[in-house]
């Protein structure tokens, strides 16, 4: 099993976030937060390989599931600046106990590891605001917090700082919107460089109470690392994915919903091949109060 794991797949964390009610592109006002408990689940038997085909996670029968539980959070220090937070602090793998489908004898144990995982850490700032068009760029610093020593290679992080740059944009109207990003992932300790790409769509059905959306993210590799120096388990390197994702949300009075969000990669390398399910709460509060 070690062996399979030293091989593949990265911890596929592509839905992340909350669709565009904490929206990319937009700066939150002064003040204004968003935060958001969110539960993600993957359970897969299938990995796409360095050669871009699918295969079975060590043979048929095993099945490796994944929860995270995080927080994601944003908080306007200006009409301009905003700090955004991820943490996922509870991450749970689990690779089913192998049994021989004749004799019932049990082949290989099952493996578990849960811990914290990696955080990131970083800022917005609106750079251009245009009618209904904003123009803003981002930076995230990835922290190792997580487990990137599992003896069964089952880590909830990759040891290493990365930086993710990006530009952001948007455009909304009273019941669409439409954003999307482009970034540059720089990896330490060996791991390549990443491209990334994001656009997004979204109506609301009932205004301001029920919303639908589509995403597409992309993860493409600039291979330039050392393979041989990171082959880390659940964090492998070169990863790249193609990713739709449909959501829907349920707001209440615009301080508070509920979001559901599904996505999974028609192609990729290093990555599972399985969808993901998101399961989120978020609170819009105003935390400081401006003079009248």
């Amino acid at each position: 099993m070690k062996k399979t794991l030293n091989i593949i797949l990265v911890f596929f964390t592509i839905i992340t976030g909350a669709l565009n009610v904490a929206a990319q592109g937009w700066a939150q006002p002064k003040g204004q937060a968003f935060l958001k408990l969110d539960f993600t689940s993957i359970e897969a038997r299938d990995f796409y390989g360095p050669d871009g085909e699918i295969y079975k996670i060590n043979g048929p029968g095993t099945k490796l599931r994944t929860y995270t539980t995080a927080l994601y959070g944003e908080y306007g220090i200006t009409n301009k600046l905003t700090v955004i937070t991820y943490a996922p602090f509870l991450v749970r793998n689990i690779v089913n106990e192998g049994v021989g489908s004749i004799t019932g004898e049990v082949l290989q144990p099952g493996l578990e590891n849960t811990a914290p995982g990696d955080i990131d850490l970083g800022f917005r700032y609106g750079i251009l605001k245009k009618g209904s068009f904003v123009f803003s760029g981002s930076l995230m610093l990835g922290i190792p917090g997580g487990d990137f020593k599992n003896p069964d290679l089952l880590f909830t992080g990759d040891g290493e700082w990365n930086q993710l740059a990006r530009v952001e944009w948007g455009y909304g109207a009273a019941r669409w919107y439409t954003n999307g990003a482009l970034g540059i992932n720089n990896r330490t300790k060996g791991f390549s460089d990443e491209g990334r790409f994001n656009a997004e769509f979204g109506y609301w059905l009932l205004k301001n109470r029920f919303l639908a959306a589509a995403k597409l993210v992309t993860v493409q590799s600039f291979f330039n690392g050392n393979p041989d120096g990171t082959s880390n388990g659940l964090f492998a390197n070169n990863v790249e994915y193609v990713s739709p994702q449909l959501g829907l949300i349920w707001e209440q009075k615009q301080k508070w919903g509920i979001s559901v969000l599904i996505g999974g990669a028609f192609e990729g390398r290093n990555a599972l091949a399985a969808p993901a399910i998101s399961v989120g709460i978020y609170w819009k509060p105003k935390l400081v109060r401006t003079a009248r």
